[in-house]
């Protein structure tokens, strides 16, 4: 996939619906406007999408440096960055 620019989120993989990745871009941007700690951030943003219509069981990471191999379940995944962060959600 290229990567696509949404204001401030660079796109770097997606596998979701339209609408649940506008929502978790959406919470992606409070959670940097309401947090200063990469973890606290991900803590927002899981508690979100834990809130959300679709449901419970969400894994979020954020930081600078890190890699990743994840299963997840079909449309269910997103990786991004914003700003100097990435943020991975599954």
């Amino acid at each position: 996939m290229a990567e696509k620019k949404y204001g401030e989120i660079m796109m770097k993989n997606v596998d979701m619906t339209e609408d649940l990745k506008k929502m978790v871009m959406g919470f992606t941007e409070e959670a940097f406007m309401n947090a200063q700690r990469p973890s606290d951030v991900a803590k927002y943003i899981r508690q979100k999408c834990d809130e959300s219509p679709e449901g419970k069981f969400w894994n979020v990471v954020v930081g600078r440096n890190y890699g990743s191999d994840v299963t997840h379940m079909a449309k269910r995944y997103i990786s991004m960055q914003f700003r100097d962060m990435y943020v991975l959600i599954w």
